[in-house]
């Protein structure tokens, strides 16, 4: 682990932000010398609107124009800075609760929710850099700031508030403690929710900040809906403040500080693209920030003096989340990224396969070069070690860990999916026509038709096979939280919690689907208990989390399923079925379809038996290899439930 940078402005300096009226005034933040040199020196790289033009011409007399007196035209360059409420008068402090129309926690209480919140939750979205944040903090410990303070005491409230809601779900305090954290986290949230569209209005840093936060909440607890409207709000504030573009000069923790943010954002909106299975928000192309360092930062509020003793560098897990999905956007972009254009099709072919196996192998490259601290061992379950960061760390390397399986599961879904359509195309001709009348039976005569550089005569068979061995490989290596306990405790107890239930949910259904290949095998047996544990633990969590309590209710229904297809082939008919190359069938074929003895104890356990399947409503074709067995499982799912076939097109829905 590369040693971790001291931050060069713990103490008070001077910052490019304006947080105050007053320069003078206790509590004041920032003052810059210059506003248009400090906003000058971020380049939006956009395509200028009429303001920017205007803008510019008066920029060619020396002129600047004052972004007060041009708020209400589109285009206009919104500043980093947290505008100055038209009601505040300069250098007058008021009691928080004048300001947000309730207190927040204050003193001890405020202490030990903060040291709450870096527990559970900053280890896992770095969107505050604790030595600035801490600075501002102190300027509001009493009780009282200024007007111009209140976007940073709404994401201090959005922070209290998630913290709170932890706090609430430890098993030792009793159920009347817990009912006091929970009305304080739903108190706190509705002070930012009643703020969230001036919010949006007065774009900043800290106004994204509280965003993130907001929308990280309800993703988890039962709002996507919500969450998503959030991330799409938050891109293009952040945008109009240029944050995706590498800044020219400024003050390191503002730099920081907008690196952490923007690359929490990136990241928020790839998981996004990939759960929900909707268009990818930010364009890499449209990007050049670099990626944050690495700080040592301290999460301690309530032990004075224990700066030196608690010093964790959380960074380096953000840098190595923001490579992983760098390495996979080109392929996330061709199945999430515009929807007019993209086709099943395309996403079958030869150009996506080849993304897919350029973006694999960079993945498992990206895998073996972690540093060790962010490495999970999948053998072994977390020990703390008495260091500061072991248990923040163990936590991020199980969260990368989780990432990296659901990208590689994402990634190979449209190529199994190809493996459906190939197998429609050469067993089920249309009703009423013959095989040598069907265009699907000839795909190279349609082939003439494709879009150029994709190819679909052929299914790929050893790229899909290999597809689906990545499949199983990363599915398996999810479910394997189940035999760490401890760790998945800790999870259980953080902000990583729904993320895990997702994942978890995930996995069966990929465990799911390929037990329903080979309802008999040795491997299905492995994936039913697998998946009971997966149950037992999402039962669990369910309790702390909406969304593990309904992907409960609809795993249940995919068991069931399972069950019900492994009895089918257990008691479906045997008639029909072909002897193996090279043994003679002893039974008289117009007889009453029973077979020998010998050809009987010959057959595949793990075949489909040549039975008319109830659910498929067809007749399997005999002796099916892996890949074809893969298929009909995956049609069974298509048939059975179609909010499942919808994980494996594009993605779950869990709400």
């Amino acid at each position: 682990m590369p040693p971790a940078e001291q931050p060069p402005d713990r103490e008070d300096s001077p910052r490019h932000e304006v947080e105050v009226p007053d320069a003078n005034a206790p509590g004041a933040d920032f003052l810059p010398a210059d506003e248009h040199s400090a906003r000058s020196a971020i380049d939006c790289g956009e395509a200028e609107s009429a303001m920017g033009l205007a803008r510019k011409i008066c920029e060619l007399g020396s002129q600047h124009i004052d972004e007060r007196t041009t708020f209400a035209i589109p285009g206009y360059r919104a500043s980093t800075s947290a505008p100055v409420a038209q009601s505040a008068v300069a250098g007058q402090r008021l009691p928080i609760s004048s300001i947000l129309g309730q207190p927040l926690p204050i003193g001890d209480l405020m202490y030990e929710l903060l040291e709450e919140y870096f527990d559970a939750i900053h280890w896992f979205s770095l969107v505050v850099y604790e030595p600035k944040f801490r600075r501002r903090l102190r300027s509001i410990e009493d009780g009282s700031a200024y007007p111009s303070q209140k976007p940073f005491l709404l994401l201090l409230a959005v922070m209290l508030g998630m913290a709170a809601w932890y706090r609430s779900q430890r098993n030792r305090d009793t159920e009347d403690t817990r009912d006091h954290w929970r009305q304080w986290s739903a108190d706190l949230i509705k002070i930012v929710e009643a703020n969230l569209v001036e919010l949006m209005d007065q774009p900043s840093v800290t106004a994204v900040q509280t965003c993130i936060l907001l929308g990280s909440h309800h993703v988890y607890h039962g709002r996507p809906n919500l969450s998503f409207a959030l991330l799409g709000a938050t891109i293009k504030m952040s945008q109009a403040l240029g944050m995706h573009r590498e800044p020219v000069q400024g003050e390191f923790g503002d730099i920081e500080e907008r690196k952490r943010v923007w690359w929490t954002i990136y990241t928020w909106d790839r998981f996004a693209s990939i759960t929900y299975g909707r268009p990818l928000g930010i364009n890499d192309k449209d990007c050049n920030l670099s990626m944050p360092a690495d700080i040592l930062e301290n999460p301690s509020f309530t032990t004075p003096g224990s700066s030196d003793n608690n010093m964790i560098c959380y960074s380096a897990y953000q840098r190595e989340l923001n490579r992983l999905y760098l390495i996979a956007s080109p392929a996330l972009e061709a199945v999430f990224g515009s929807r007019t254009f993209r086709t099943s099709q395309q996403l079958a072919g030869n150009t996506y396969a080849s993304l897919v196996k350029h973006a694999t192998q960079e993945l498992q490259r990206w895998r073996v070069s972690l540093p060790a601290h962010l490495a999970l061992d999948l053998e072994r379950d977390y020990h703390p070690d008495g260091e500061p960061g072991s248990r923040a760390h163990a936590l991020q390397s199980l969260s990368l860990q989780l990432t990296y399986d659901n990208v590689l599961i994402v990634l190979h879904r449209p190529l199994l999916a190809r493996q459906v359509d190939h197998l429609t195309s050469t067993t089920r001709p249309p009703h009423g026509s013959s095989d040598g009348g069907s265009p699907a039976s000839h795909p190279a005569a349609s082939s003439g038709h494709s879009t150029p550089g994709l190819s679909f005569e052929t299914p790929f068979p050893t790229a899909q096979a290999a597809s689906s061995d990545l499949w199983m490989n990363a599915a398996v290596r999810t479910a394997r939280i189940t035999e760490m306990p401890v760790l998945a405790q800790l999870a259980t107890d953080s902000h990583l919690v729904a993320f895990l239930a997702i994942n978890l949910f995930n996995a069966a259904i990929v465990l799911v689907v390929m037990a329903l290949s080979e309802p008999l095998s040795d491997t299905a047996q492995v994936v039913k208990r697998t998946i009971t544990r997966i149950l037992r633990l999402q039962d669990l969590i369910g309790t702390r989390s909406a969304l593990s309590k309904q992907s409960t209710t609809v795993l249940k229904n995919v068991v069931t399923m399972l069950l019900r297809r492994e009895s089918e082939v257990i008691f479906g008919p045997i008639t029909g079925y072909p002897p193996r190359l090279g043994h003679h069938v002893t039974q008289d074929p117009t007889s009453l379809g029973r077979m020998s003895v010998e050809d009987t104890l010959r057959l595949p356990l793990d075949g489909t038996m040549g039975l008319s399947d109830p659910v498929l409503g067809n007749h399997i074709r005999p002796d099916p290899g892996r890949a074809v067995r893969l298929n009909e499982s995956l049609t069974t799912v298509h048939h059975d439930s179609p909010m499942l076939m919808r994980f494996l097109v594009s993605s779950t829905t869990w709400e």
